[in-house]
């Protein structure tokens, strides 16, 4: 991991799980698919996609996962129950922070043209989102992680 004087910590609710982040997420996304609904209880699960190398997990012990597909793992704290990280097996360099989880509801950083609501077309029937950052239907436009992962490579 390198030097960095960017720090923003955060954790579960019972504070059995604690991670510090040393680099701003790259992008933020609130998804309203199911999948995110049923595993938060909330209308979206809003994640700062970070670099695995920029992330200082303690008590990882203590995080029990569930596999929504094949290929994404959730994970959440054994005791209180906090949704923290998401994993897609395909982005070995990347995962989701729950970005709610950081202390004190701080401004996590992330470039504001890199925030976005993801699968609005499968948000609950009641709920209204009318804030001004981009409404995409399904993913954002070129998979959003998948042009970060381009970037980083060249």
């Amino acid at each position: 991991m390198s030097e960095s004087t960017f720090n923003l910590s955060g954790g579960c609710h019972c504070g059995a799980v604690r991670y510090t982040m040393h680099a701003p997420p790259l992008s933020v996304q609130h998804c309203h698919c199911e999948t995110c609904r049923k595993t938060s209880g909330s209308f979206y699960v809003t994640g700062g996609v970070v670099r695995r190398d920029m992330v200082e997990i303690e008590g990882a012990e203590n995080l029990t996962k569930y596999r929504a597909s094949i290929t994404f793992e959730h994970q959440f704290c054994r005791t209180c129950g906090c949704y923290l990280f998401a994993y897609d097996d395909d982005e070995t360099n990347l995962f989701y922070i729950a970005i709610p989880t950081l202390d004190g509801g701080v401004d996590p950083g992330h470039p504001r043209d890199m925030e976005s609501h993801i699968y609005m077309g499968l948000r609950a029937e009641w709920e209204h989102v009318s804030d001004t950052i981009p409404h995409f239907e399904k993913n954002g436009p070129g998979e959003i992680i998948t042009e970060i992962q381009r970037i980083e490579a060249e």
